[in-house]
């Protein structure tokens, strides 16, 4: 009852619960996704907007050949105020004051005549870490850096290679600082579950949402966000053992922005709504469960009475009786089940029986097809040595025929030992030697210890009247060899093999469908039958044979003391 309560009470239930979250976390994910990719594109338009101004300002700076000249020319002889005065009123008066969330605009040179102030020039080897690679990479167009901090402020540095007008060995780097400030609060403003980060290509977080979070890298939080961003689109990852949903899009200059949302908030509601439900159900269920379990306590013990016994039944014990079962519902499938039993057992006795007297019929009707058949040929035999001599030799097979009908009869019993099997071989062997004189020559070949086997009788001497009647040729002898020896697996071999007339081919595959089938000639087929029905389908008669060269058929049966 319990089984059939969570079959078809509790899965039920368990499976609507689950099937209603999983559809109202989907649709909360979709128009989570919706939101985010609306807003996501709003903001890498602001973004792409935001940066595009100070890409113009690289551009102009970039192809500037005064600038570039002033920055490559040999000042050990010559005066660089001209320099200095130009450079300050091209970036001070022109661009620094039209754009304030510019730190600064600094020229990093190869040359070692430029004078250095620091402010506006400075050394290559003052070019923050990674950034003179990532310009390279970019071979002269503008690329994000990363985080520079100048007096414990942190700056969003664009970095250009000024190769524009290359020419000799000077190599000079143009970088402008950006406030970061002005992009925390004007494009990644925190929205409570939503956290949205800017990054450039190596990960190092430009600006974030979380302005706490600048200058970390997004690979400690997120280590699989390269896959995310050669992806592009929104799943579900983990951004430090959280949860979120995630999205991410390239806004230009080597920079991707990042956009996560806390799932277990987004779905915390439609969580709250179904753990009321389990727990409401779930308390339902226990009191259900202990209703159910008072009653089927009470059936325990004879409905354990009735399992044990099915076991039995199972087990083949078919004589256990169930005992005091009563009258309910319990007691009348008790009853039905000794009842059940006790023709199962008249039903396996009468088939046992039965299997055993057809068994023995077919038997007996074999053997009986075998003896007239011999006899027959033997008084043949005997007829036609009457009308040639005197009697004597006429005696002497009426002898050889006793003593083949003293075993073969054998007060009715079908199975003998191989040795006298062999015996009454060798006694329808001396008949025929009377009858064919020279023209037929056997050989036995015995192992000693085979001869005490049991077997059915009557196995070899059809086998050996097949190879005279169908193996002789004219005016030529019969060589005939009888072998019976182990064959492994427990198995013992009769092999009886003549270097007579052969079976063509064609007749080869008639004879082995035939015996397959259970057809075909008398001899052959009766011995199969027999063997099959003795011993089962793994035994049986095999024929060789090769034309003009004999014939060599083989029994197979189990060793049995």
């Amino acid at each position: 009852m319990m089984l059939i309560y969570i079959v078809f009470a509790v899965l039920p239930m368990i499976f609507v619960t689950a099937y209603n979250y999983s559809q109202t976390s989907r649709i909360l994910k979709e128009k989570s996704y919706q939101d985010m990719q609306q807003n996501m594109e709003t903001t890498a338009k602001s973004l792409e907007t935001f940066f595009e101004s100070y890409s113009t300002i690289m551009d102009i700076l970039y192809t500037n050949q005064t600038l570039y000249t002033y920055l490559s020319i040999d000042y050990t002889e010559l005066s660089y105020g001209e320099m200095f005065y130009y450079t300050d009123r091209q970036l001070l008066h022109s661009i620094i004051s039209l754009f304030p969330g510019i730190y600064r605009v600094s020229f990093h040179s190869s040359n070692k005549t430029l004078p250095r102030d620091n402010y506006y020039f400075y050394q290559l080897d003052q070019i923050p870490d990674g950034f003179m690679e990532k310009a390279d990479i970019k071979s002269g167009s503008a690329v994000a850096g990363g985080v520079v901090q100048r007096n414990d402020e942190n700056y969003v540095g664009l970095i250009r290679k000024m190769n524009y007008y290359a020419s000799g060995e000077v190599v000079n780097y143009l970088l402008i600082l950006i406030n970061i400030q002005e992009l925390n609060e004007g494009f990644l403003q925190n929205s409570g579950s939503r956290q949205t980060y800017l990054i450039e290509e190596g990960g190092q977080l430009l600006a974030a949402s979380d302005p706490s979070m600048v200058g970390r890298n997004i690979s400690v939080m997120l280590p699989k966000w390269r896959e995310l961003t050669a992806s592009g689109g929104g799943k579900t990852v983990y951004l430090d053992d959280q949860s979120v949903i995630c999205m991410s899009m390239d806004v230009g200059l080597g920079m991707r922005l990042i956009m996560t949302e806390d799932q277990a908030s987004l779905l915390e509601e439609a969580e709250g709504v179904t753990r009321r439900i389990l727990v409401i159900f779930a308390v339902s269920s226990l009191l259900v469960f202990g209703v159910i379990f008072l009653y089927g306590k009470m059936s325990a013990i004879r409905v354990d009475k009735v399992v044990y016994a099915a076991k039995k039944l199972g087990d083949g014990q078919f004589d256990y009786i169930l005992q005091d079962m009563g009258g309910d519902e319990i007691g009348q499938i008790a009853g039905a089940f000794n009842l059940l039993n006790e023709r199962i057992q008249i039903l396996i006795q009468d088939n046992y029986e039965k299997k055993l007297m057809i068994k023995s019929s077919e038997m007996n009707l074999l053997q009986e097809q075998i003896n007239p058949h011999f006899l027959y040929n033997a008084l043949s035999v005997i007829s036609s040595m009457s009308m040639r001599e005197n009697g004597k030799r006429t005696v002497e097979c009426l002898r050889y025929l006793a003593d083949f009908y003293r075993i073969s009869l054998n007060k009715g019993r079908e199975v003998i030992r191989i040795r006298e099997e062999m015996d009454l071989l060798q006694n329808y062997m001396k008949i025929q030697k009377i009858r064919f004189g020279e023209d037929v020559d056997i050989v036995y070949e015995a192992e000693e210890d085979v001869l005490e086997y049991n077997t059915i009788k009557l196995v070899l001497q059809p086998l050996v009247e097949n190879a005279i009647h169908h193996g002789r040729r004219d005016e030529e002898a019969l060589h005939i060899r009888v072998c019976v020896s182990r064959g492994g697996a427990g198995r013992i071999v009769y092999e009886v093999s003549d270097d007579g007339v052969g079976i063509e081919p064609e007749r080869l595959v008639k004879l082995r469908a035939d015996l397959k089938q259970s057809q075909g000639g008398f001899g052959l087929k009766n011995v199969d039958i027999r063997v099959k029905l003795h011993y089962g389908e793994d035994y049986g008669v095999n024929v060789e044979s090769t034309p003009g060269k004999g014939t060599k058929v083989c029994v197979e049966i189990p060793e049995r003391e």
